[in-house]
């Protein structure tokens, strides 16, 4: 209790504002959002921040959450809250617009104010909102099953489970695993994020996710290091061997580039070389894709970088491009059919308005030659980004593929020096996230339709706050916010 009320007088004391006495609820109509007038707000095409973020529409905001939601749906970032999107702008609650690399954690592939995708949601809406797939399948469902499996690797007989989560189908990937193989062993990696539910959760390699709520001394999960250097590569294939030797491993869990754990690239020939181990041993190989799939890397999959056929592929975040909750399962036939039916089932599986909104991405991306504009656009962005690498004591690499991409920070002086950079380009007009064991990774997801002007002002962004961090130019003020809002504090 003592930190959430300390929470709160942080934030009360922000620019001078006194909130609490006076704030009640939000007003639908009134000065934090706009009426429902049937017509989109268009977002300048343009950086224009205004009012010093967080301002006080997005602070008074934050309050009633501190109110009325659990913590555990928090993690914080900048405490600011959005109003409007449109293409790669975003604009929040005090009308600042920042050009947004976060994507809504991956989940707004496409960016903003795709009428289109809205368009077929909401006529499918129209003629039934919802069938319960298990019970009665639609065809928008299995319309999207097709699709799913035609763009998956690999030319063996596929079949698709649908979700509404990461999160769950990760767990269902697991399960169809465990009972395929008759076996309850998995191997992930330490700092992989695979979701916060049941074995997802339990298979993440966050200790703090799992302490208290977990056995953490279970064996059915082993965790090893994820390898960025040759010299990794070798010990941790040698570690995963010595665990499958024991015949009670189902699946090894990868994220092929690891996300939340810090955009890690792991050297040339490593899932090669992986997946020859668990073929020797019969184990499968579950590729959670959640973050880096549908085009973002610059290939359907970012398993197709490797050369590899997973046996598992699980889909998620950009999977709708944020229009609605869904998820997916793409698998060998024989491993999935291997559940029980009504194993894998939620009211909302196949939901109709929601599959039918992530065909639709599935098409934006093909007829807009996406995939070409991440790798290109992507590398772009990345080659200018690597270029503020010059700024050594601050920015140790930038890394990824695509438009999947990282900056690490240097954080061996201060451990906040990452949030800094982050909460400094928010301030400059750059939405960032960022991830990694310590926080220490800038977080680079912009939509996969960005285009190169945009990213010059992504680039010039990060020059600028790499110098002023250089020189010990940031202002004060902003380390104060970073102290507020930031995650870890």
């Amino acid at each position: 209790m003592e930190k959430k009320i300390s929470r709160r007088k942080m934030i009360r004391s922000v620019s001078g504002l006194t909130l609490g006495a006076g704030i009640s609820t939000l007003p639908l109509n009134g000065s934090f959002y706009p009426a429902i007038t049937g017509e989109r707000q268009k977002v300048p095409a343009r950086i224009n921040v205004k009012v010093s973020p967080p301002g006080p529409n997005s602070l008074a905001l934050l309050e009633e959450v501190y109110n009325h939601v659990g913590r555990s749906n928090l993690a914080g970032l900048y405490g600011v809250g959005l109003k409007n999107g449109d293409g790669s702008y975003i604009e929040d609650l005090d009308g600042n617009v920042y050009i947004d690399c976060l994507t809504s954690a991956s989940s707004t592939l496409l960016g903003y104010s795709r009428d289109d995708i809205a368009k077929v949601y909401y006529e499918s809406a129209l003629n039934i909102q919802q069938t319960c797939f298990p019970y009665t399948p639609n065809k928008e469902g299995l319309e999207f099953a097709k699709k799913l499996s035609r763009i998956a690797p690999g030319n063996h007989p596929k079949k698709v489970l649908m979700g509404v989560s990461g999160s769950d189908s990760v767990c269902g990937a697991i399960e169809a695993a465990r009972k395929y193989t008759g076996r309850m062993g998995v191997i992930s990696f330490k700092f992989a994020y695979h979701g916060s539910t049941g074995l997802s959760q339990a298979a993440s390699g966050f200790r703090s996710l799992n302490e208290g709520i977990y056995d953490m001394n279970d064996k059915n999960f082993v965790r090893v290091p994820f390898p960025v250097t040759s010299e990794e590569k070798k010990r941790v294939l040698k570690n995963i061997e010595s665990v499958l030797a024991f015949g009670k491993t189902a699946a090894v869990l990868v994220e092929i580039i690891q996300g939340d754990g810090g955009k890690l690239v792991p050297p040339e020939g490593f899932y090669p070389r992986l997946k020859e181990l668990l073929d020797k041993y019969g184990v499968l190989l579950i590729d959670d894709e959640i973050q880096s799939g549908m085009g973002r890397t610059g290939r359907w999959w970012a398993s197709d970088h490797e050369g590899i056929v997973p046996d598992i592929i699980v889909a998620g975040k950009g999977l709708s491009a944020g229009y609605a909750p869904v998820s997916a399962i793409i698998g060998r036939e024989e491993v999935l059919d291997a559940l029980v039916p009504a194993a894998h089932v939620f009211t909302y599986t196949g939901h109709g308005p929601s599959v039918a909104a992530a065909s639709k991405t599935i098409d934006i991306i093909e007829n807009e030659n996406l995939i070409e504009n991440s790798k290109v656009t992507g590398g772009y962005l990345l080659n200018g980004l690597k270029m503020a690498e010059k700024y050594e004591d601050v920015v140790v690499e930038a890394r990824g593929r695509g438009f999947m991409i990282g900056i690490e920070i240097d954080v061996s002086k201060d451990p906040f020096a990452s949030r800094v950079f982050a909460f400094r380009c928010l301030e400059k007009g750059v939405y960032f996230g960022y991830i990694g064991d310590k926080q220490q990774v800038i977080r680079v997801l912009p939509p996969v339709n960005m285009n190169r002007s945009e990213c010059d002002e992504v680039i010039r962004v990060v020059h600028e706050t790499a110098e002023e961090m250089h020189y010990n130019r940031v202002p004060a003020e902003t380390i104060e916010k970073v102290k507020r809002f930031a995650v870890g504090w």
